[in-house]
């Protein structure tokens, strides 16, 4: 437990989740979220109206986090309220969500350091996955890249939470530099026309396009929920009425954040106009803005941003994915290969490994998966926002008398709202013919993984039944009694 008494502090959780949510849309998917939503309007109130939803399901996290602060999140609350196999199902869909970020991020990572380096896409590609090329001197660079990820990370959560707040530093950094000096070329007219279709989605109104940004945003809104899976390594001071309201704060930081990025870049130029520009498509839009040495300047500040946003998220969804899976290990809904732990940096060693493989293979397969991984996994962290916010509901009943630093404002109604709304995107998701529904590829995505976890549950069948539902708990919330937090009562 010494170890572990020189953890994160506050502002490493917070820039740990805010890091999480910012790390790469802002700069390298702007452009496409314009087409995605039919204009900068529709693509703004899009992430409006999922902020607003993500509000309560925050307040939900943040009460459940401060009562319950060990790995695993979802796992240990809806365990908490419901038991066994609704636990494994939360754990299982909010791990494919983080999963899928792993190789995402690293796809991405190649794609900006090939625009920086074009040698890194020099001759002819080994192959070719929907249609996109795959170079091997990029994969090399990913292989080494993801190494780097693997040991900051195998070190423990202290070193890779401060790698993080540094990182997120100079993310903030860059994305103010840009609101700021996109917004001194901003024009109304550019904004014109409100809504359009170019030619991505499905959609056919203003109001069908927010509906399929409903979909898009999530998947970079879901960072919050970093936070919980991190909450055993916080100092052994830390008050955890302070974690709630940090959860809460991250997801308004994040959703302000990414409206203003959007009001910003689509009002410097006409944004269908925008829309065309390939990646990376802000560090490209200031070229044409300024021009000259100013403009060659945010050229490469930009693309060092996107670098360190993407690194960032990189390096938080590991941080997170290692902890929940430790966490559904330990309740052993998933092989207790993933809560082995390593003996001197007491890091969650089986995770780590199995995450190690989800790293190595985003240099594998390249850009042309990138939209049906983004769609998936956003899914992925709706199932597991709803599945904590009907756990909240649920514990207000069954355990009034548990200690809560933090409560939900507005109670169970904001429970309701949580649940509610988080349900429907669930729904929408599912349904062919929607502009939100999901595609077939992220379908068979979401198949595929619910295929290996309904596996892994069933071949633990005999190992969870070895244990009494009592060690079961302990095992689970063990962290929760022997860490050094400092509780608030109300």
């Amino acid at each position: 437990m010494a170890e572990k008494k020189k953890g994160l502090n506050l502002l490493d959780f917070f820039m740990l989740g805010f890091g999480s949510m910012v790390g790469v849309g802002w700069s390298v998917a702007v452009n496409g979220w314009m087409g995605s939503g039919g204009g900068v309007i529709p693509a703004v109130l899009g992430y409006i109206f999922v902020t607003l939803f993500i509000i309560p399901i925050g307040f939900c996290y943040a009460e459940l986090t401060c009562a319950m602060p060990v790995a695993g999140g979802v796992v240990a609350y809806s365990y908490k309220a419901f038991g066994t196999f609704p636990s494994f199902l939360g754990g299982w869909f909010v791990a494919l969500a983080y999963v899928i970020i792993l190789p995402w991020e690293a796809i991405y990572i190649n794609d900006v350091l090939a625009l920086i380096f074009p040698a890194l896409k020099a001759g002819e590609p080994l192959y070719t996955i929907a249609g996109v090329g795959i170079y091997g001197q990029g994969l090399i660079v990913g292989i080494l890249l993801s190494c780097g990820l693997i040991i900051v990370n195998w070190r423990g959560a202290r070193l890779a939470g401060k790698v993080q707040t540094t990182l997120t530093w100079i993310l903030a950094v860059t994305g103010l530099f840009v609101i700021v000096f996109a917004f001194l070329k901003f024009n109304p007219e550019n904004l014109q026309p409100i809504y359009q279709n170019v030619g991505k989605g499905t959609h056919t109104s203003m109001f069908t396009g927010i509906m399929a940004m409903m979909v898009v945003a999530p998947f970079f809104l879901g960072g919050f929920d970093t936070i919980p899976q991190a909450a055993e390594e916080g100092d052994s001071g830390l008050n955890v009425n302070n974690l709630g309201k940090v959860i809460v704060m991250a997801v308004l930081s994040a959703g302000i954040f990414y409206s203003l990025i959007l009001l910003s870049t689509g009002g410097a130029i006409p944004w269908a106009e925008f829309f065309e520009y390939k990646r990376p498509a802000t560090s490209l839009m200031f070229l044409t803005l300024y021009g000259g040495a100013f403009g060659t300047f945010m050229y490469w500040a930009s693309l060092i941003g996107a670098l360190a946003g993407l690194l960032t998220t990189w390096n938080g969804f590991f941080i997170a994915s290692a902890r929940l899976l430790m966490g559904m290990a330990r309740a052993r809904l998933i092989p207790q290969f993933f809560a082995t732990v390593h003996p001197k940096y007491g890091t969650p060693r089986g995770a780590n490994l199995f995450l190690s493989i989800a790293c190595f293979a985003g240099p594998f397969i390249g850009m042309g998966v990138i939209d049906p991984l983004t769609i998936a996994g956003g899914v992925g962290f709706v199932i597991g926002w709803f599945v904590t916010s009907l756990s909240a509901i649920k514990l207000r009943s069954s355990e009034p008398d548990m200690l809560r630093p933090y409560r939900v404002p507005g109670g169970k109604a904001s429970m309701g709202i949580a649940a509610v709304v988080s349900g429907i995107v669930i729904l929408i998701s599912f349904v062919p013919g929607l502009p939100s529904f999901m595609g077939s590829l992220a379908i068979t995505i979401f198949i595929v993984w619910t295929i290996i976890g309904l596996v892994f549950y069933a071949a633990t069948s005999n190992f969870r039944k070895a244990i009494s539902e009592e060690e079961r708990i302990k095992s689970i919330f063990e962290s929760s009694k022997s860490n050094k937090f400092v509780e608030t009562p109300q």
